[in-house]
């Protein structure tokens, strides 16, 4: 179960069209993901049309022959909060009553790095909102061994469950990304693995992650966890908010 994809068509940096969005879709569905979220950037796409656009992929992956659910959600960043209501939080989280969580991205410039409103005053916001964090990527953080995870440290305590993609730690992007993606997994601090996928230019399949993984690792059930378990357990159960540890 893929928890962050960008599959719908012609909405940010993922699949141009429709077609796109098929081939990539019939190529994950043949490497065994069963179901998968739709995570657009919420700054580029309207969050009311979002379920219209899910739909669509929906029937044209049935007419298609293509055995794959598909969930709506939405990736956040730090900027995109004060523009969504409590309504478009509502379209893009997942989980039971009491247990909602959204995906929300760590920046690639840093934890709280670079301009704009912080990473960490925005998933404060979200928890103060009533949403657990699923968060995205984090070894695509600038400096993100030892000083990020430090800071990400709290958030963790909070309850926020990282989501590690795929590419980093398939050795498909930098060597420093793919070194803290193995470090952060070898402490344990991964929870899901997800694709991130942006076919057809990033078209990585949760197979792939399981892959690395058991390279990685040694550990199929830690694998199977990664890609299965627990991003269907996400959905099922949710993330439960936690005060978040504050700064003396």
């Amino acid at each position: 179960m893929d928890l962050h994809c960008h599959l719908l068509p012609g909405v940010d940096d993922g699949p141009d069209s429709l077609d796109e969005t098929i081939a990539y879709a019939a190529a994950a569905a043949a490497a065994g993901t069963t179901t998968i979220v739709a995570t657009p950037h919420v700054e580029l796409v309207d969050v009311a049309e979002l379920g219209d656009r899910v739909q669509e992929v929906r029937d044209a992956l049935r007419a298609a022959g293509v055995p794959l659910h598909v969930e709506v959600g939405g990736e956040l960043k730090p900027q995109s909060i004060a523009d969504l209501d409590g309504d478009d939080l509502e379209v893009i989280a997942h989980g039971p009553p009491g247990a909602r969580w959204l995906l929300y991205e760590v920046p690639f410039d840093g934890v709280d790095g670079g301009g704009g409103p912080g990473f960490l005053a925005g998933a404060q916001e979200l928890r103060d909102r009533g949403y657990g964090l699923l968060l995205a990527h984090p070894e695509r953080s600038r400096d993100i061994l030892p000083a990020g995870i430090e800071q990400l440290g709290p958030e963790l305590l909070a309850g926020a469950v990282i989501a590690a993609n795929v590419g980093p730690l398939n050795d498909r992007e930098t060597p420093e990304r793919h070194a803290a993606s193995l470090e952060i997994l070898g402490r344990g601090m991964v929870g899901v693995i997800a694709t991130d996928a942006h076919a057809p230019r990033r078209p990585w399949t949760l197979a792939e992650g399981r892959a690395a993984v058991l390279q990685a690792t040694g550990d199929a059930v830690l694998a199977d966890g990664l890609t299965a378990a627990n991003p269907a357990s996400l959905l099922r159960d949710g993330i439960a908010v936690r005060t978040r540890a504050r700064a003396a």
